[in-house]
């Protein structure tokens, strides 16, 4: 399959609300009415629940209770409640999959989310746009596995043993996926970019710190679930890499504790 003929199954690719895409696209438009913005938001019940869960959580420092998305607008900042519903409705967007685990894909994507956050706060890089590239950079794999399984499957035997994939490889991957993806739904062209250098930043001309952010939130994802695999995934981190981010080693390592923290209290964005 082609990534094209994945995009023409139109009948089984994700739809998000109306409101979760204006939000999507204020990223292009500075006029937005946030008050608008904020009574449609409301409308939706689920994504009103799931937001005001996360924003009186620890993840978002709300410095008191808070009990409508007016408030949260108030507290926290249009920026991180528009993240806040584009993450609740794109967790929402797609269907079940048989022998696909949901709920395991976004517990990963959500502790990259986490963790991209975290990072993008220590180099002052915008955590919004970070946690929202952690949310949205593997995307495709559920996209492919919602589409066409087969696919899916002969994508993942690919990435375990290209050796063995010969005439059989696939003509993309995840990746390739979740940037179309993203592309499509219009996010602007810096997280697009990061999606798509996310495995190779030192290869972003020009080379951008959030992709950078990005492949090291990832790494860390993947290789460290306690303070000394963390430590040690960070020793065995290039300087480039940490250069690209504008993250220093020393410091993050004497703050691993507060990552550890932060990690699992998303959960709640699973519907």
């Amino acid at each position: 399959m082609k990534l094209e003929e994945v995009f023409e199954q139109t009948h089984r690719l994700p739809t998000i609300p109306k409101v979760v895409q204006e939000l999507i696209d204020s990223f292009n438009d500075d006029s937005i009415d946030i008050g608008r913005i904020a009574q449609k938001i409301s409308l939706d019940q689920v994504i009103t629940a799931k937001v005001l869960r996360l924003a009186n959580s620890v993840h978002f420092g709300a410095t008191r209770r808070i009990g409508t998305v007016n408030e949260a607008m108030v507290v926290l900042g249009f920026n991180t409640v528009r993240t806040l519903v584009i993450a609740s409705g794109i967790t929402g967007a797609f269907i079940a999959t048989p022998g696909f685990d949901r709920k395991h894909f976004w517990h990963k994507s959500l502790t990259v989310s986490s963790d991209a956050r975290w990072l993008a706060t220590q180099a002052r890089v915008s955590p919004e746009m970070a946690f929202t590239c952690g949310i949205l950079h593997n995307i495709g794999e559920m996209l492919v596995h919602v589409v066409s399984p087969e696919t899916a499957t002969q994508i993942e035997k690919h990435h375990a043993d290209p050796a063995k994939s010969g005439d059989s490889a696939p003509e993309f991957d995840f990746v390739d996926a979740s940037v179309e993806l993203v592309r499509r739904w219009n996010f602007p062209a810096l997280i697009v970019d990061a999606l798509r250098h996310q495995d190779d930043p030192s290869g972003q001309v020009p080379p951008d710190a959030l992709s950078a952010i990005l492949n090291l939130a990832i790494r860390l994802q993947q290789q460290a679930h306690d303070q000394d695999s963390l430590a040690a995934a960070l020793t065995e981190t290039s300087d480039d890499l940490l250069a690209q981010a504008g993250l220093d080693r020393e410091k993050l390592t004497e703050k691993l504790p507060e990552l550890l923290d932060l990690r699992g209290g998303l959960d709640e964005l699973v519907g």
